[in-house]
């Protein structure tokens, strides 16, 4: 089953080839040109070996042009070329072939010759298949790294929540390194050694088919401690990777939480978490050392000792005439330079493909995960909201802790309404439904009559603008993160939110204005600021739907009091959900819409909701310390 499942990986990685199959034939066509001139190459031994050992003197090629010669190479070269003559008689093509190459293969200075014309095109081959390999194998990569993008955003806000950022990093950089060495071995090793070791095959049963018998007793000897070395070597592997993300995420969450951790004198604490993690990570890691050293080492002892018994037993049957010293002298070569050496490399790759494949499993495992929240194959767009929108029996849970219970609550088209209830209420939850940042449990949420889960979600984005409790700024621009709100706005539009937003003169007294950078996570900035740039946002998006999660939080009076007139022009002709904390900031809300553990338990203005002295009156009073005599008093 594991052998299964690395094929199964190995076949996944090669596909990512398919679109760049242009490049991989061009690169196997030169990786096979380079081998077979390279094979060609270490055929020349056995002619140079047979005559020096015949005690020949070989003429060169000036020798063959008339310089002198003694009497002995003459003779010598005449009963050459006699014997080549008579061959060349034989009309078979063996025997011409064999007539040309004895030929050919007659001087130093000819054989010299085709070396050096070969070299050339070893060059070119050797270059174009190291470089094509490589730029086919970079560009697999990248577009692994661009699908895993692709893929992880659209996940649910759920699938974020449930999983350790620091997991999703280490995967999406320690994973991706250890695919791309994997990448590297299968549009290297895997394909090019193979196809050497085929070729060394071949010139070995040239030079000698009994001793390239003993070849074959080799695999098996190397295969079994491979195999069973590489399977420890995986499942090391997979499970370093692991400490590796949990090592990850807690030096993200260190760091993020470096104020924290100073305020609190937290440092000896973090530090000793950090190392006991770290030595977790290192005694896994030295698994997989292991693994990988066995491997190496067991290789090493059969290629030495398979060389050893080769030279042994071609030493006996040269002594018996079977074989000649240049057969024996280009079999040794080939076996030493392309056969063993081939079967070595594989065995060593086998391990670090293994390795890899640890990471690339785990890559794989993001890939397959599908998004819980997708759209419904007859999803329409929502143009325009006619309507309102209607909460009908909606439940949700978290990890089957139920949340919200059986909400029911219908929102004109235009009205403001507001979410108070205590902390856990269910306030933020219920509106992360309305653009789907989650589905219900049961029920259903409909706009102008659609369930949303039948509307395109990009569709329904676009009716809705969010200023979260939790203001985030990417390390961009001032202009850049407002531009989120819309893509298309012109550098007046965004002014314009960024003046609504009571942002425009602080932008304008920095340096650079809105090319500004306002750092990671807008470090660079207070939280008001923060704020009214996110606020900003909304503006400029000027969606029909707006959902204000305390939108006003992080701002002194008097920033609040000059968004707050520019959310009130805003929210005009908008269906406006505020959740607000500070029930001073609602009291002018259509209607106030009271939570208390996951259920609606009062519905009502402020006035009304005074009167009746329950769970909004409650929170009225901790807030204020009393009941208000008079209505006047309140909105005074």
């Amino acid at each position: 089953m594991k052998k299964n499942n690395m094929v199964k990986d190995c076949a996944r990685l090669f596909s990512y080839a398919r679109p760049h199959w242009k490049m991989a034939a061009l690169t196997l066509i030169c990786m096979g040109t380079f081998t077979l001139i390279s094979g060609i190459q270490l055929a020349l031994i056995k002619p140079v070996i047979d005559c020096l050992t015949k005690g020949e003197t070989i003429g060169s090629s000036f020798d063959h042009y008339g310089t002198n010669r003694q009497d002995n190479t003459k003779y010598s070269l005449l009963s050459l070329r006699g014997k080549t003559v008579r061959k060349i008689k034989d009309t078979t093509f063996v025997s011409k072939w064999n007539a040309w190459s004895k030929k050919m293969t007659s001087s130093f200075t000819f054989i010299g010759i085709i070396a050096a014309v070969l070299a050339p095109f070893i060059f070119v081959f050797d270059f174009l298949q190291q470089y094509l390999k490589s730029r086919v194998m970079w560009s697999v990569l990248v577009d692994i790294r661009n699908q895993l993008c692709e893929h992880l955003l659209p996940q649910s806000l759920s699938y974020f929540e449930n999983r350790k950022t620091g997991d999703l990093i280490s995967r999406l950089t320690n994973d991706i390194y250890a695919t791309q060495y994997g990448l590297s071995m299968l549009f290297d090793n895997i394909i090019f050694y193979p196809m050497r070791l085929m070729f060394g095959f071949v010139l070995a049963f040239y030079f000698s088919w009994k001793l390239s018998l003993l070849t074959f007793i080799v695999f098996p000897v190397i295969i079994v401690p491979v195999l069973i070395f590489g399977r420890k070597i995986k499942k090391h592997g997979m499970r370093s990777l692991e400490h590796l993300g949990e090592l990850t995420d807690t030096m993200k969450e260190m760091f993020t939480g470096i104020r924290i951790v100073k305020a609190f004198k937290m440092e000896k604490v973090e530090s000793a978490e950090f190392k006991k993690i770290n030595s977790r990570y290192f005694k896994k890691m030295m698994k997989t050392v292991k693994a990988k050293a066995m491997n190496s080492s067991t290789t090493e002892f059969i290629y030495s000792l398979g060389l050893a018994v080769i030279i042994i037993f071609g030493g006996y049957i040269i002594t018996t005439k079977q074989i000649t010293p240049g057969e024996l002298g280009g079999f040794v070569t080939v076996m030493g330079f392309m056969i063993l050496t081939s079967i070595r490399k594989l065995a060593k790759c086998y391990g670090n493909l293994q390795e890899s494949l640890a990471g690339a499993t785990r890559i794989f495992e993001l890939l397959d995960q599908k998004p819980s929240i997708t759209d419904h194959p007859d999803a329409v767009d929502l143009k325009e909201i006619e309507k309102g929108i209607a909460f009908k029996g909606v439940s949700f849970a978290y990890d089957r802790e139920l949340v919200l219970n059986d909400i029911n609550l219908f929102v004109k088209k235009g009205e403001l309404i507001a979410i108070v209830g205590k902390s856990g209420a269910g306030k933020s939850t219920l509106l992360d439904l309305i653009p789907r940042f989650y589905d219900t449990l049961s029920g259903s949420i409909e706009i102008s009559n659609i369930d949303i889960r039948q509307i395109k979600r990009d569709s329904l984005l676009d009716q809705i603008s969010i200023v979260a409790q939790q203001s985030f700024l990417f390390n961009r621009s001032f202009a850049e993160n407002i531009l989120c709100g819309r893509k298309d706005a012109t550098r007046e539009e965004i002014i314009d939110a960024a003046k609504a937003a009571n942002i425009h003169d602080f932008i304008m007294s920095l340096p650079n204005g809105y090319d500004t950078i306002v750092g990671e996570q807008g470090i660079k900035l207070s939280g008001g600021e923060k704020q009214r740039v996110t606020i900003a946002r909304a503006i400029l998006k000027n969606a029909p739907i707006l959902i204000l999660d305390e939108a006003t939080s992080s701002l002194d009076s008097e920033s609040e009091r000059l968004v707050q007139e520019a959310l009130d022009n805003l929210m005009k002709g908008k269906t406006t959900f505020v959740i607000a904390h500070r029930l001073s900031t609602i009291r002018h809300a259509d209607r106030i819409v009271v939570l208390k553990k996951g259920r609606i338990v009062e519905v009502g203005t402020h006035d009304e909701l005074i009167k009746k002295e329950g769970e909004y009156g409650g929170l009225y009073k901790i807030q204020f310390g009393h009941y208000p005599s008079t209505t006047r008093q309140l909105s005074g």
